[in-house]
């Protein structure tokens, strides 16, 4: 578990898109990189857009995996001469891939697929990435609370904090994902809930009854709970994937986002774009 900070400066008005992006699987045959290239450029075109990594950004799976299928692998990542450097492989096609928004990114977590591959190949795939884009101070490891703090030229200072987490859930149906992503409401004081690694894409409110300084006043404060989506198409023309084996449904691809408002009057306010 990681405590980060991360200061972001903002003139009264401003609103902020954060973007948390995971379960990519680059290197799979059924990743959609001309939609990962497609958020990267929105992200990139945007000057106020901030992006988090949250795992399994590659597919991590080596010839030596009992997973692997070479009838799975994205050859335009990991053709037959270059499996014998897998790893490296990995780190440069994904650093490349992400170097024009490295300035922008406020966090970066390892995924299963990642940690699975460090394991047996002793490596650390996340962050060789960070350290190839000129990020390394990024590292979330595999669960983190993140403060972002707005900060303006007249002194004012309103905190957000996001708790992400690559995950750990799976499944067919999201109802128990939703009540999981709940009750960590239970446990982590946060703004913002992020999980990964499910692949499904959703984005709950939730509302939370407090009263002001004076105790003059009730106020309601919106908090969020989200599973962010994936990249990886569950069934692809002339390659089986595991999801598809598994008799899993299509997914939705793509990522949620948040777009986050800071006012120097009313400090910062929060709403999500599916």
């Amino acid at each position: 578990m990681r405590l980060r900070t991360v200061r972001v400066t903002y003139e009264s008005g401003d609103t902020f898109s954060l973007y948390p992006i995971g379960d990519v699987h680059l290197g799979s045959a059924n990743c959609d990189k001309d939609l990962f290239d497609a958020t990267i450029k929105r992200i990139r075109d945007d000057p106020k857009a901030l992006w988090l990594g949250m795992g399994d950004m590659v597919e991590a799976i080596a010839p030596s995996d009992k997973r692997w299928t070479a009838g799975g692998v994205d050859q335009t990542i990991v053709n037959m001469a270059s499996q014998d450097r897998i790893g490296d492989v990995y780190v440069e096609k994904l650093a490349d891939k992400l170097r024009p928004i490295a300035d922008k990114c406020i966090g970066y977590s390892d995924g299963n697929h990642e940690l699975t591959f460090d394991k047996h190949y002793f490596t650390k795939i996340s962050v060789r990435v960070l350290e190839a884009i000129g990020r390394p101070d990024a590292y979330n490891g595999w669960a983190c609370l993140t403060r972002l703090a707005f900060e303006s030229d007249g002194g004012h200072r309103y905190p957000l904090r996001i708790f992400s987490h690559h995950g750990w859930q799976g499944g067919r149906m999201d109802g128990a994902k939703v009540n999981e992503s709940r009750r960590l409401m239970a446990y982590v004081d946060a703004d913002i809930y992020l999980t990964g690694h499910s692949h499904s894409k959703f984005i709950v409110p939730n509302t939370r009854l407090s009263v002001n300084q004076s105790w003059t006043k009730l106020t309601a404060q919106t908090t969020w709970v989200a599973h962010t989506g994936s990249f990886l198409r569950t069934l692809q023309v002339d390659h089986s994937g595991y999801a598809e084996r598994a008799g899993y449904p299509p997914t939705t691809l793509g990522t949620v986002c948040f777009r986050i408002t800071v006012s120097s009057t009313y400090g910062w306010t929060t709403e999500a774009v599916q």
